[in-house]
């Protein structure tokens, strides 16, 4: 029987009823609430995040600084394709010569001088790589040669844009080599500014500042009148006076001949994620991931941290150390990685999210899911001293970074750079989508030193890059066999029928893969479901039924799943090589998917799994309601994530089996159009001038409605196509 909870439940139900006036008559369901039987405990690291550098994610993206290709390194790759690389000193990437007035001459890239002439070498040539790697460690500056100064002669960095219409391959986005200028200035933000000259004959002046696509100066003006024979850092702060986009001008006022390298602009420590204190990013886009509350993040691949050749695999120790002296590369995704944000940078980026890190290092084999045929050799005795003075021994270098007293050569490295506290590393990656003996032999040797030396840590292995078949069973069958100890990274992309299908794939009585075995919990083995998205509607909000509609099976299982992360996480307007994606942004802004808010709504959970009934209607359980109950045993607050499929709303009556008083709160969303994406068209492309105050509104974000106090008995109305999450908070 309804108690008096339904009169003061009447505004909440007008509120849902009017999103679904044209929906099918309300159905009327019943649930009963078993809290005292409680279940499982939830994972403390259940819900998390993947940062890969995917669809120029960091550079241009996550990391602030706004200069891109600050070091002239980019792009001087040995058979880069000439559609997306420079292959003449003419052409610098990201860069254009100005010429006022009469002025004549050129602004070669040049290796006679750099700024860092011995990089460190932790890694040698693999004459086994059919690319020549050597030539990786080449460093460059640029060369003015200035014939005529007329009203000046310069070179400008025009910043992370791309040109007006892209260019389009196979339906993906590549980088250009864009002369539009794309740096976003607000006005009253002043930007650091930090360049490297060298040049003791030259005898002019130059200034430097922001300049407007129309060519009017943004900024004042940094005048260096005189340049030393050796390398000076030059600082200053620019004050942006419009808010438009703008691109960096470096101009001379005299003949003659000097050099420039690393220059660098970052916003002001205000405009930076906790003022830049943990790491030089984006406050926007930061802020967005700590509001799903993550409990861990796996960085930084994924496909990227295998890379397609030797020296495109990711070799932390290049990224670590002052930033003038990381190594850059071309990654698997086929643009430049500079490195300014590194490992150290990754750290920070989860200790300030209270996230705790899952770094990935690769094992000597490229990404094989992407068909790369790379593979460190282990045939003779130096081929096995090799392997393990750049792969083995650079695992246990990193756990010692992390985790190390500052006594050790790592563990000083990373107080040197700001970091003297251990960051106690727990979770280790070895590869990442990897199959066959060439994988599991490499993986065999690094499991053995990291366990022998550091038997705390758990390593995370992988089931492969499918969620069932031959190389889902092989793989699991070499874990069963020899790694039973380690966490297991699987990996789905799939459409919408199968996220609803699957629901129960992780209950403890279900038959994992071919192998006649079960998901046993007896067995020291877990599941981290390291990547998973619906790639069929790309966001659409049916994506994010289907996803919401799993991801409660994921939370009633995570005694088994013990960590689960969306893939991936970030992708630039533009800049698409994978079109499912969490966070949309530009230049200026982001669009959170719909898929980002089903996350972030379910962040809120208790630790304790509590059982209910069915779903009922008389004798019909309601197969199109996904539920997951879970009870704070602390506060004793209640957490009722729920997903109604249907198209139909459905009044749903809540039956207590206890006598407390609750405040209630709803979150849901819903629509009538499952097809409509926040993040509208996903190629449109907005990192150049005119678009300043675009439109970043998105289509459908959660509501909240609260009623209360309710007791023993209440009724809630459960929109169409909705993601709900039902908070019942005690009454004292």
């Amino acid at each position: 029987m309804k108690t008096k909870a339904i009169i003061t439940f009447c505004a909440l139900a007008f509120a849902l009823n009017a999103l679904v006036a044209n929906a099918q008559a309300i159905e009327k369901r019943t649930i009963k609430l078993e809290t005292k039987k409680t279940g499982i405990e939830v994972s403390p690291t259940f819900s998390g995040i993947f940062f890969e550098d995917i669809n120029q994610s960091l550079d241009g993206g996550i990391c602030a600084q706004l200069i891109q290709n600050f070091s002239f390194q980019q792009y001087m790759v040995p058979d880069a394709p000439a559609k997306e690389f420079s292959q003449a000193d003419s052409i610098i990437f990201g860069w254009s010569t100005v010429l006022k007035g009469d002025a004549k001459g050129k602004v070669i890239t040049v290796s006679e001088k750099p700024l860092i002439k011995d990089m460190p070498r932790y890694y040698d040539y693999d004459p086994n790589d059919k690319y020549n790697d050597e030539l990786r460690y080449i460093q460059y500056c640029v060369k003015f040669n200035i014939e005529n100064a007329g009203e000046g002669f310069g070179l400008a960095a025009n910043g992370y844009g791309i040109s007006e219409y892209g260019n389009e391959r196979a339906g993906h986005y590549y980088s250009n080599n864009t002369q539009v200028p794309s740096i976003a200035v607000n006005r009253g933000v002043s930007y650091d500014l930090s360049l490297y000259l060298q040049g003791a004959n030259y005898e002019g002046k130059l200034s430097v500042y922001l300049e407007d696509a129309q060519g009017r100066a943004n900024s004042e003006t940094f005048v260096i009148n005189s340049l030393k024979n050796e390398w000076t850092k030059h600082t200053a702060t620019l004050k942006a006076e419009r808010t438009t986009d703008c691109r960096l001008v470096v101009i001379a006022d005299k003949e003659g001949t000097f050099y420039m390298d690393f220059v660098t602009l970052l916003p002001e420590a205000s405009e930076l994620w906790m003022d830049g204190k943990m790491g030089p990013f984006r406050k926007d886009l930061m802020q967005a991931l700590a509001d799903l509350n993550p409990t861990f993040m796996r960085f930084p691949g994924g496909c990227a941290s295998e890379g397609t050749n030797y020296f495109g695999q990711v070799f932390w120790k290049n990224s670590v150390g002052d930033v003038e002296q990381r190594l850059g590369f071309r990654n698997h995704w086929g643009y430049w990685t500079s490195q300014y944000v590194g490992f150290y940078e990754y750290l920070l980026m989860a200790e300030s999210l209270g996230a705790t890190p899952l770094p990935v290092l690769n094992n000597g084999v490229t990404c094989q899911f992407a068909g790369h045929q790379y593979i460190a050799p282990l045939e003779t005795p130096e081929d096995k001293q090799r392997f393990y003075n750049i792969f083995v021994k650079d695992a246990l270098d990193f756990i010692e970074f992390c985790n190390g007293s500052t006594d050790t050569e790592w563990g000083a490295m990373r107080a040197k750079m700001g970091h003297p506290q251990p960051f106690n590393l727990k979770y280790l990656g070895i590869g990442n989508e990897n199959k066959g003996e060439a994988f599991w032999e490499r993986f065999d040797i690094m499991y053995k030193a990291i366990k022998e030396k550091h038997p705390e840590i758990i390593v995370v292995t992988t089931s492969g890059a499918a969620d069932a078949g031959k190389e889902f069973n092989d793989n699991y069958a070499q874990i069963d066999e020899k790694y039973p100890d380690t966490y297991v990274d699987e990996h789905y992309y799939k459409g919408d029928d199968w996220f609803f299908k699957n629901r129960d794939r992780y209950n403890a009585d279900k038959v994992r893969g071919g192998q006649g075995l079960t998901y046993d919990r007896e067995r020291p083995t877990r599941v981290f479901v390291g990547e998973f998205a619906n790639n069929r509607t790309n966001n659409a909000y049916a994506s994010t039924l289907a996803e919401a509609a799993y991801y409660t099976s994921l939370e009633q299982n995570s005694d088994m799943v013990v960590m689960a992360a969306y893939a991936p996480l970030f992708c630039k307007k533009g800049f698409n090589k994978w079109n499912s994606n969490l966070i949309w942004f530009d230049n200026r802004g982001l669009w959170r998917t719909t898929n980002y808010y089903y996350m972030k709504l379910f962040s809120k959970a208790g630790n304790m799994t509590f059982q209910t009934s069915d779903v009922m209607n008389g004798e019909t359980v309601d197969e199109h309601i996904y539920i997951s109950p879970t009870i704070n045993t602390t506060s004793g607050e209640i957490y009722l994530k729920l997903v109604n499929s249907e198209p139909i709303a459905k009044e749903l009556e809540v039956a207590l089996d206890n006598r407390n008083t609750y405040k209630v709160t709803i979150e849901y969303m819903t629509t009538d159009d499952t097809s409509i994406k926040n993040q509208g068209h996903q190629n449109y492309y907005s990192s150049y001038p005119g678009i300043v105050n675009f439109n970043y509104n998105e289509a459908i974000v959660p509501q909240t409605i609260g009623f209360g106090p309710v007791k023993k008995n209440f009724s809630v109305d459960i929109p169409q196509n909705s993601v709900c999450v039902i908070k019942l908070i005690p009454v004292k």
